[in-house]
């Protein structure tokens, strides 16, 4: 078979993927060989052959990787209802890059039919991460208390140090150069007392109880990578490609979407 270039455009308003081969020639396209190294790519990270089919830098190829983890975090987070911050996105961003390198699949030969092509993806759906309802809940409900008791007990602290600072009576009274308190060392020990006590206080933070349940989420899934699951239900993507008069092949990109939440699952 000839070797083709392919060219992938993404089009947001039409939401098509355009892979330009090298001649109109329908024996000339690879389709099976260009979607095995695309799924190999984005999941894996494994570009060599989607360098070679897409006639692509391997900068480029990356970018797949990149974004197919980015969508699964984000999508990880619009299912359970997770809101992190920057560094705990990050993490969670490692969680899913590792799952994806453990995925299953399996690209079928094309068929040529009259539209263009029909293919089909054979997955064995990572099922760590779905139907996680109930435990995220557990740890929402197990944040929220344990910030509450700490909070509780830095509370505690601050009106104690206060009832403290008003025990030693601060009431600002100028002794003056020459005065007892100077002689003794006793404005000596009330300056050290009030500085322990205002150290204290900024040493004691409160509990944020959204950043305490995500760091707890991010814990289990990591627990989570270490032993994969798989469903034993494989389940088949169909993909309709059609070919264009100028030899186009497009793809609804939804179906590429479809087997990335296929691909690792996060609801049942």
């Amino acid at each position: 078979m000839k070797k083709c270039k392919w060219t992938s455009l993404a089009a947001a308003a039409v939401m098509t993927l355009f892979l330009a081969g090298c001649s109109t020639s329908f024996a000339d396209y690879d389709v099976s060989g260009y979607f095995q190294a695309l799924l190999d790519s984005s999941y894996k990270s494994q570009n060599t052959e989607y360098v070679n089919l897409a006639a692509t830098s391997e900068e480029k190829a990356e970018q797949n990787n990149v974004t197919t983890v980015q969508n699964a975090a984000v999508n990880f987070c619009n299912t359970y209802g997770i809101t992190p911050n920057d560094e705990q996105l990050s993490k969670l961003q490692d969680v899913m890059r590792e799952a994806l390198r453990q995925a299953d699949y399996t690209v079928k030969d094309e068929q040529k039919v009259e539209q263009g092509y029909y293919l089909e993806v054979e997955i064995a759906p990572i099922v760590n991460f779905s139907g996680l309802d109930s435990k995220i809940e557990d740890l929402r409900k197990e944040a929220q208390e344990e910030a509450s008791r700490s909070n509780a007990t830095v509370s505690s602290q601050d009106e104690d140090s206060s009832s403290s600072e008003e025990d030693y009576g601060y009431d600002g009274t100028d002794y003056g150069e020459d005065s007892y308190a100077e002689d003794s060392g006793y404005g000596e020990e009330e300056s050290s007392q009030e500085s322990s006590l205002s150290s204290g206080q900024d040493d004691t933070k409160t509990v944020n109880a959204n950043e305490l349940f995500v760091d707890k989420v991010i814990a289990y899934c990591q627990g989570q990578v270490s032993a994969i699951q798989f469903s034993d239900e494989p389940v088949t993507i169909s993909l309709d490609i059609r070919q264009t008069a100028e030899g186009e092949l497009q793809l609804d990109t939804n179906q590429l979407d479809t087997i990335d939440r296929t691909v690792l699952q996060f609801q049942k």
